[in-house]
Formats: structure tokens, C-alpha cells, sequence
């Protein structure tokens, strides 16, 4: 191909390239923007927190529930300690993990 040829050939081309690039970026920001829109920001989060607890304290306070309420914070107590010690002996059985490649099963059986 001549010189000639291949220098206008690029000088009519870039610009859809760039025109497709400039399309491809202006989406992926409009993505980004919608994904952090919708995220609480921290402040938000500490506010949930502390109603929560203070929701928690009043409940304490009052002391008229169906439960006892120290019960049910011993029963949550233990509901984490045995999750704790489930996972410590499940930690302690595995010693070998083994990882299988599916994408090189033969699909004709």
C-alpha cells in the first residue's frame, strides 16, 4: 500500500475511533455515578448505628418482652460462641483442598 493511501486512510479513521472511545468512557462514568449514588455514605451509617443501640437500651429499660431479656442476650451469646467453635473445628478437619478444572471436562459422555 502506498504511503499516501495508508496516511489518508488514518486521517479519516481516528475519528470514529475516538468518537467510540469518547461513547465507551461517557457510559462507564454514568455507571459509576448511578453505583455511588445509591451508596450510604458513612455518616449515615453511624446515625443507623447509634438508633440501633439506643433502640437496644430503651428495650432494656423497659423489660417487657415475650423473653427475658438477659436470657436472650445469653442465648445470642452462646448462638455465637458454638458458630465460633464450629468453625474452629471445621477449620481444624481441612487439611487438603483440592480445586477441579471443569472447563477441560469432556462434554460428549
Amino acid at each position: 500500500m502506498p504511503n499516501g493511501t495508508m496516511s489518508a486512510f488514518l486521517e479519516y479513521v481516528w475519528a470514529p475511533f475516538v468518537a467510540l472511545f469518547w461513547w465507551f468512557i461517557t457510559r462507564l462514568t454514568s455507571k459509576i455515578d448511578d453505583i455511588e449514588k445509591d451508596k450510604a455514605d458513612v455518616g449515615a451509617i453511624s446515625r443507623m448505628d447509634q438508633q440501633v443501640h439506643e433502640l437496644d437500651r430503651r428495650i432494656d429499660e423497659l423489660g417487657h418482652t415475650t423473653v427475658p431479656r438477659k436470657e436472650y442476650k445469653s442465648d445470642i451469646g452462646l448462638l455465637h460462641q458454638r458458630a465460633n467453635d464450629l468453625e474452629r473445628q471445621k477449620e481444624d478437619k481441612v487439611t487438603k483442598i483440592r480445586l477441579i478444572d471443569n472447563s477441560k471436562k469432556d462434554d460428549s459422555i
